[in-house]
């Protein structure tokens, strides 16, 4: 079963210049694949200023609040008990995602977002990422604060601390959901020295719950800086979501 919601509208060169570890020698980028399991994932959509949101796009994208006065901007978390790079060793992990929704470059998915910050615990996955051309950081220290139980809210909150950059902090309840609600599919996008980078990720089967979350960050970074203040509600969407598996598709577009 499709879902339809009207809300989803439609750096390797500088590795180079960073001293490398010994066990990461250059290698060029290349397209790669990641699959999780036993997900738990939060969405929230709220609305930020196009003219703020606009100066941090590269030129050639379109924000889907062009035009007016504020634009959508997505915040998504996610803790999966399953990461698996390129077939490699499964483990555990967190993940943490803020972009603005953009005009998709191709179609094919249910939304597309230009990544402005990408976190997350798995050490491969951010080599990854990063080997790819996305700036994608390592933050070995997000705090996932989540646990499942007989009641039908939860309290939840995920907080990314130094080496993260900027840091942040999401915090207030959900409620999860026992129904499945179908299939999603989404874009993530970023522009590195090494050319565009697409991140689609499928989830074939997806349970959407509900949410009531407030994002929290210093003002004076870049992050408070495009929310205009120390914190921000969602005002378009919020959900949490859990699925059993994704798969996501790492491509270097031509």
């Amino acid at each position: 079963m499709r879902m339809t919601w009207s809300l989803w509208i439609g750096v390797a060169a500088t590795v180079l210049a960073v001293p490398l570890s010994p066990c990461y020698a250059f290698e060029a980028p290349s397209n790669f694949a990641v699959d999780f399991s036993g997900c738990v994932e939060s969405i929230g959509v709220g609305l930020v200023s196009t003219a703020r949101a606009q100066a941090l796009l590269p030129a050639g994208f379109h924000l889907v609040g062009e035009g007016q006065p504020v634009t959508p901007m997505v915040t998504r978390t996610s803790r999966c008990e399953g990461i698996t790079v390129d077939g490699e060793r499964t483990k555990g992990g967190s993940i943490v995602q803020i972009g603005v929704v953009i005009v998709p470059p191709q179609p094919g998915a249910f939304i597309d977002t230009y990544a402005l910050w990408y976190y997350t615990s798995d050490a491969k996955l951010a080599h990854q990422l990063r080997k790819a051309g996305i700036d994608a950081q390592h933050a070995p220290t997000i705090e996932y604060d989540y646990a499942a139980s007989a009641s039908v809210t939860h309290p939840f909150s995920v907080t990314v601390r130094k080496p993260g950059d900027p840091t942040l902090s999401l915090t207030g309840t959900v409620i999860p959901s026992p129904d499945p609600a179908g299939f999603f599919i989404a874009n993530w996008w970023s522009l590195g020295a090494g050319g565009l980078v697409k991140m689609t990720t499928n989830v074939p089967s997806i349970l959407i719950g509900g949410a009531n979350l407030m994002l929290a960050t210093d003002p004076d970074n870049a992050l408070g800086k495009l929310l205009g203040g120390p914190s921000a509600g969602f005002v378009i969407l919020q959900q949490f979501n859990t699925f059993a598996a994704a798969h996501m598709d790492v491509t270097l577009m031509p």
